[in-house]
Formats: structure tokens, C-alpha cells, sequence
């Protein structure tokens, strides 16, 4: 009996020993997991920082520099710039057929400042309405040309505008952009590159400015 009992004994304390083995495996396995290098850059980016930015983003390793923001009303998807923040003060949404987004973000050594004003429609009023959507934008075109593009899935119109206020110069940038799929959605989008210190003097003809607006245009998806 005495026998047995050291048996049972000896088999428990190897059954623990076993079991603490696999589970320490396990552990250095997991540990030991390679991570993407361009996921982990954009986890510690400026956007996924901030607090309200980050509630809408996702990340998208293969877009250097960007990320993917989907939409409070979850109506569509675009890039965003990995050192952009949303302004939380200027933030609006009327359920799933109304938002309203303000982006900023900055080339710092060459004092230029980025700013995008996204509006999103679902509805017959004006999401439908693409001919009020334009008219509206010619007239902040001031008669300078619109481009009309479409690809399978949305047509969009663009057009810019250079001009200076009160001796600062701004690189304007306007589109509608229009569901091919969803007759009722539409985005009106606005933004411009100008100095983020006005005392001091910025290329507002930048090129990164309107590579930038046309990757977020072309990236739009509903």
C-alpha cells in the first residue's frame, strides 16, 4: 500500500511538472511572435495617439504614412494621415445620414499647414442631389475649372484654387464625390496647405499638398 501511495504521488507531481512545462511553452511562444514593423510604427503614430482620433481609425500597413478612418455612421472609409487629428470641438453626426469631420496636420520644418473639411451625405436631399453638390462648389472655384474622374465604384469632380488672404497664401482643394452604388451618398470635401506660423513665409505650392488631397480622394470607398 505504502508502494501505491508513492506511486500516486510520484504520477501527480509529474502530471504538474508536464502541465507547467506546456504552459511556460506556450508563454516564450507567444513571446517570441514577430510583429509587423509597419503596424508597430503606426500604433505609435500622432493619430493613434490621441485619444478621439483613434476611436475611428484602423490600421492599413500596406498605405505608408496612413491609416483607414471609417466613418462615425459606418457610411464610408477613407486614409488618413498617420500625423493628422481630428478636432473633437468641430465633430458632427445626425445618425447614420449626416457627419462632419476637420482634419489638421503639419509639415513642421517647412512651416506648412494641411486642413480638410470632409462632409458626409445620405440622403435625397442632398446626398442625391450631385448638380446642387457642384453648383455650390463652382461658385467657391470662383469660374476656375472642374475635373470631372470615375472609377467602377464613385465619380468625383475637383478643382483648385491659389489665392492669397490678407497676404497669406492658400493652396485651395475642392471635390464632390459621389456613390455609383448608393444613389443617396455623397462627400463634399474642402481643404487647403498654408503656413501654420502666419509670421512666417511656407510654399503653399507644395506638391505634398495636392498628392496628399488626391490620395485621400481617390481612397474613398461607401
Amino acid at each position: 500500500m505504502l508502494l501505491l501511495k508513492n506511486s500516486k504521488l510520484t504520477f501527480g507531481s509529474l502530471c504538474i511538472i508536464v502541465t507547467a512545462i506546456l504552459i511556460a511553452g506556450c508563454k516564450v511562444d507567444f513571446e517570441i511572435k514577430d510583429t509587423d514593423p509597419k503596424e508597430e510604427k503606426l500604433l505609435n503614430t500622432r493619430a493613434m495617439k490621441d485619444d478621439f482620433t483613434s476611436g475611428f481609425l484602423s490600421i492599413k500597413p500596406k498605405e505608408n504614412n496612413y491609416l483607414t478612418f471609417t466613418s462615425g455612421t459606418k457610411g464610408y472609409k477613407m486614409l488618413f494621415h498617420k500625423d493628422a487629428i481630428a478636432q473633437d470641438f468641430y465633430y458632427e453626426k445626425n445618425d447614420k445620414h449626416f457627419e462632419r469631420v476637420v482634419v489638421t496636420f503639419g509639415y513642421k520644418p517647412d512651416n506648412l499647414l494641411i486642413y480638410q473639411d470632409t462632409t458626409y451625405y445620405d440622403n435625397e436631399h442632398l446626398g442625391a442631389n450631385v448638380d446642387y453638390l457642384v453648383e455650390s462648389m463652382q461658385e467657391d472655384l470662383k469660374g476656375k475649372k472642374i475635373k470631372h474622374f470615375e472609377d467602377d465604384e464613385k465619380e468625383y469632380y475637383t478643382g483648385r484654387l491659389f489665392e492669397y488672404h490678407e497676404e497669406i497664401p492658400y493652396s485651395n482643394f475642392y471635390a464632390v464625390i459621389h456613390s455609383k452604388k448608393y444613389k443617396t451618398k455623397s462627400v463634399t470635401f474642402y481643404g487647403y496647405g498654408s503656413c501654420t506660423d502666419v509670421k512666417k513665409t511656407c510654399n503653399a505650392k507644395d506638391e505634398r499638398i495636392e498628392k496628399h488631397f488626391n490620395k485621400i480622394l481617390k481612397s474613398f470607398k461607401f
